[in-house]
């Protein structure tokens, strides 16, 4: 490989949008079990965020910076390896670092993907949505005719929650923060819109929308004061899955209304899921894209340079954002 040529960001400090520095470096060469992919964009999450600021992992190091997707190219493979160069998939970088031109990927983390799709579609789906197809399907067991309420519905994984529950065959109540929020859920399918603040009447609001019995499925990525509420409006049997913590604080829960109602509360990260089954997040993977490719999953992505990625994180953090951000990098080809 050439020794120079790949930019990629670096965390020298904690800090605001402004601490990570984009860098050139030499392009890495992959060791034996190891793939090389050169990335067409690197996908933004809200995670991210907190690593940069040192939040995301007790004692956390300074070599962990943002970044832990890409959808690529195999462009050059160590010893071992089964896959092919030139071979486009999505790369799992649990290590972080993957805002970058090029990432090094144990094997294991590497995924094919459909050669006709949008770089950036993809990069909607693979973390966020496996993420929302879990929560809907894997924890929350949604069935067709059920009532399912997604929280922040405008987002990354609550508005493909919504779309994915319409598939599914449920009625999908949406909560958003903003009037625009609410009509981009609109947008991705949702039946009904509420306003998530206004905390104290949020249980009596959602019952209403639920004709009094309250829902099936709730889908949670905020957490904090939503979650009391929520949870009083949980159907009789009702599955709440927790998917994240965007609001960052704590949240109270007396355990004993769960007994006689015989309810469930779930949570859990894509790592935990890897580890006990192995064919995921591939599987699931598959199953998003070919709803993209038939046109009943419209993923909301936008697209922004791989030197924007402060102004990515500013955005993140206003709460601005409806869907994905990526960053495309050195293999864009312009059908990002």
């Amino acid at each position: 490989m050439s020794d120079v040529g790949s930019r990629a960001f670096v965390l020298d400090r904690f800090g605001p949008p402004e601490v990570m520095r984009l860098g050139e470096r030499p392009v890495p060469t992959p060791g034996p079990g190891e793939i090389l992919v050169g990335a067409e964009v690197c996908g933004v999450n809200f995670a991210d965020t907190l690593i940069r600021r040192g939040e995301y992992l007790r004692d956390q190091q300074l070599s962990m910076a943002p970044g832990s997707e890409v959808v690529g190219r195999v462009v050059d493979v160590g010893d071992g390896v089964g896959i092919g160069a030139g071979t486009r998939v999505a790369a799992w970088v649990e290590a972080g670092g993957a805002y970058a031109d090029h990432v090094i990927v144990p094997e294991h983390r590497v995924y094919p993907v459909p050669e006709e799709l949008p770089a950036g579609a993809i990069a909607a789906v693979f973390l966020q949505g496996t993420t929302a197809d879990y929560a809907l399907h894997r924890f929350g067991h949604v069935r067709a005719g059920e009532v399912v309420l997604v929280h922040a519905a405008a987002g990354g994984v609550g508005g493909l929650a919504v779309q994915l529950g319409k598939i599914a065959g449920a009625r999908v109540v949406a909560t958003a923060s903003t009037p625009a929020k609410l009509s981009v859920a609109r947008e991705n399918g949702a039946d009904v819109l509420i306003d998530g603040g206004a905390h104290d009447t949020l249980a009596d609001r959602l019952l209403d929308a639920c004709d009094g019995r309250g829902c099936d499925v709730i889908i949670d990525g905020v957490g904090g004061p939503l979650f009391e509420p929520s949870l009083r409006a949980l159907a009789f049997g009702g599955r709440y899955v927790i998917v994240g913590a965007a609001s960052q604080r704590p949240s109270a829960l007396d355990a004993r209304r769960l007994l006689v109602r015989g309810q469930t509360i779930a949570g859990f990260i894509l790592a935990r899921i890897t580890e006990q089954d192995p064919a995921e997040p591939s599987r699931a993977l598959q199953r998003l894209c070919e709803l993209i490719g038939s046109s009943r999953l419209r993923p909301r992505y936008e697209v922004l340079a791989l030197e924007q990625a402060a102004e990515a994180h500013r955005r993140i953090e206003a709460r601005e954002l409806t869907g994905k951000l990526v960053l495309a990098a050195a293999y864009a080809d312009g059908g990002v």
